[in-house]
């Protein structure tokens, strides 16, 4: 319990949001371990255990049957922490196929902005990819991922047949929980210009996404250069941000979209719904 001793937030808080992180990123399928053998891993009371539990419960994270166990209730799961969608999910969110072209895909030093925001040290590796991403087989943006290698073990992704959020979690039980994006103006390089298939110094979107898994650790940084397409954003807020505060029931929701891809190209412009 070394880890939870230096939290100052009371324990039952601590071990609600370490089973929490275990609901989301899917490490219990079904029924999640019983309050005696979290008594034993948590070091702390069977009290302490009920008490974080009933948070849950509360969230609709969790469901408890008498005389049968606590399971995990996946509507609830779904409906309050609803994965941070990908371009790709984007894509096929319209209606449209989504396809992409790899254009480079394996490990390389980390960069110095890698190692800032990842906390690697000089010499260590990320795993870099780079893909052009089509919708409806039209190009519409290119896309460079970095992954932190210490969490994704023997990571390839030549051959990549999924999207890559849902094989992060399918794989190793990370779900992207939070990303913070943001969007600017550049003028295409010639590179980007043959891509995309537009005049090079012609105007696109620079999107950067710093992303983190439901631990709270940073998993992703991405650069998308996109062509010109409306930016949608959907945000709706209720509750508190932490499991002790009081709030309303209703789950709070976060969603940024890369734009609407099915649309005729043209210049960019900001476009917000509620």
């Amino acid at each position: 319990m070394s880890t939870l001793a230096r939290d100052h937030r009371p324990i039952y808080i601590q071990v609600a949001e370490t089973l929490r992180a275990r609901v989301i990123s899917g490490y219990y399928e079904d029924r999640i371990d019983g309050e005696l053998k979290l008594v034993e891993e948590f070091d702390v009371s069977r009290r302490t255990i009920q008490q974080a539990l009933e948070i849950l419960v509360s969230e609709g994270l969790l469901t408890r049957q008498q005389g049968t166990g606590t399971f995990v209730n996946r509507r609830g799961v779904e409906k309050r922490y609803r994965a941070i969608a990908s371009i790709t999910d984007g894509i096929i969110g319209q209606g449209l196929k989504a396809g992409y072209r790899i254009l480079a895909s394996g490990r390389e030093a980390a960069t110095a902005e890698a190692q800032a925001f990842f906390g690697l040290d000089a010499g260590d590796e990320t795993y870099r990819h780079r893909r052009l991403v089509l919708a409806a087989e039209r190009p519409v943006a290119v896309a460079s991922t970095v992954l932190d290698l210490r969490l994704l073990p023997d990571l390839e992704l030549t051959h990549l047949d999924e999207g890559l959020y849902g094989m992060i979690r399918r794989r190793y039980g990370r779900t992207i929980v939070r990303a913070e994006d943001s969007y600017r103006p550049v003028l295409a390089s010639a590179e980007i210009a043959e891509l995309l298939g537009v005049a090079a110094g012609s105007p696109v979107f620079l999107a950067i996404r710093r992303a983190y898994d439901q631990t709270g650790t940073p998993i992703e940084l991405s650069e998308f250069t996109m062509i010109p397409v409306p930016i949608e954003i959907s945000i709706r807020q209720v509750g508190g941000d932490h499991a002790d505060e009081p709030g309303p029931a209703d789950p709070w929701t976060y969603k940024v979209g890369f734009g609407d891809f099915g649309e005729t190209r043209h210049a960019p412009r900001g476009r917000r719904r509620r």
